[in-house]
């Protein structure tokens, strides 16, 4: 907290310190007859001195008391990441936010985090659906799609957030033996409107259908889970 300053005199307070130090001088003039006389040194006696009025220093304006300093608002400071850093020891981290799963390893100095989520057979265990997504690296997310058999290759996908198409699709690359590959690269804009869109829909062509197959991607948990993998991912 500053200092608290003293602010200079007022012209009246130098005027009513003048009339304190005039009124403390001896009055050394006596009245006789026509004029006054002064008498001389050795002859006159000498007065007792009267104590001089100590002057009173002007005050400073009146100021209220102090107050602590106003708490820094919401925003001002950056938000920390959700949950601790990496623990002490450890080369992987999964953690689950909602629908998404950040799953991060760490072999050596450098950490490698992703954002996914699973659908599948919940009686077999089968996966048949799979979204994976890396941290933005230069304004992109690179990642990849796992989309089930039975689909057209030469279509390809294509994505809506809500009813908002988003970009012009991506086309596959292979297929193992779970499942075909799609490898995904969304921009930023990509990734902020997933952090604000309820659902991500991911479209595919079946082969002389009339009807595209449709999988839906609940969005749920996505922004803390992708804040994490970032924090993490350093």
């Amino acid at each position: 907290m500053p200092p608290t300053r003293v602010s200079a005199p007022t012209a009246r307070g130098v005027a009513l310190l003048l009339t304190a130090l005039l009124a403390a001088s001896p009055a050394w003039a006596q009245e006789d007859g026509g004029g006054a006389e002064t008498p001389p040194p050795a002859a006159a006696a000498k007065p007792k001195p009267k104590p001089k009025p100590v002057a009173k220093p002007a005050q400073a304006p009146a100021q209220g008391p102090a107050q602590a300093p106003a708490p820094a608002a919401p925003g001002a400071a950056p938000t920390a990441a959700k949950g601790p850093a990496w623990p002490p020891g450890a080369t992987s981290v999964s953690e689950s936010y909602g629908d998404w799963t950040v799953s991060c390893s760490r072999p050596n100095d450098r950490s490698l985090c992703i954002v996914m989520q699973s659908q599948g057979d919940s009686k077999t265990g089968q996966r048949k659906f799979g979204l994976e997504l890396g941290t933005p690296r230069e304004g992109r997310s690179e990642g990849m799609i796992l989309m089930p058999f039975g689909l057209a290759l030469e279509a390809g996908v294509t994505f809506k957030l809500d009813e908002q198409t988003l970009g012009k699709g991506a086309p596959y690359s292979s297929c193992t033996a779970e499942g075909c590959i799609v490898p995904i690269s969304f921009p930023t804009l990509a990734t902020d409107g997933m952090r604000t869109a309820k659902v991500l829909t991911v479209t595919g062509q079946k082969p002389g259908a009339a009807e595209p197959a449709t999988i839906t991607v609940p969005l749920a948990g996505f922004p803390a889970a992708f804040d994490r993998a970032v924090a993490l991912g350093g």
